[in-house]
């Protein structure tokens, strides 16, 4: 059974990585990020118990951790003068899984609030047919007020 471990800023509901992901994204050591964890510098969930423990690392959280860390970003350019002259596979390697990081965090935002708004959309769409349908139930009763005489309408008959 997962449970949360942090006590940071609670991040959005975006997805999780493995400490390993999570590790090449920020290029650090797996303990390392546990470090964080333990910390709460990094938000993250326990799964398993035991020799079977694993943590699984919160995209939102490792996102703003790395761009603390790198205040200048490396764009695709960057990326394809080092794999040009790569002598370092494990640098691009490691590059390329923070962008995937980075665009599977950014899906993940997406997918958050498109899944808002189309609830949102289906309560408003709720409460317009309620409404509808209160209207239309006055309009029977005032109708039904205006189709009695003047005298049954004044002593209630």
């Amino acid at each position: 059974m997962a449970e949360d471990l942090t006590r940071g800023n609670s991040a959005g509901v975006s997805g999780w990585v493995s400490t390993q992901v999570a590790a090449e994204a920020l290029g650090v050591d797996p303990r390392t990020v546990r470090t964080y964890i333990s910390r709460g510098i990094l938000k993250a969930k326990v799964e398993g118990e035991g020799v079977e423990k694993a943590y699984s690392v919160d995209i939102d959280s490792l996102y703003a951790l790395r761009d603390a860390r790198k205040p200048s970003r490396r764009g695709p350019r960057k990326i394809r003068e080092k794999a040009a002259g790569a002598e370092d596979y494990a640098d691009l390697v490691r590059d390329l899984t923070a962008q995937v990081v980075e665009r599977s965090s950014e899906a993940a935002d997406l997918r958050a609030r498109l899944q808002l708004t189309e609830r949102a959309q289906s309560t408003l769409e709720d409460e317009a047919r309620a409404l509808r349908e209160e209207r239309d139930r006055l309009r029977v009763e005032l109708d039904a007020e205006r189709s009695k005489g003047f005298w049954s309408r004044l002593f209630g008959g």
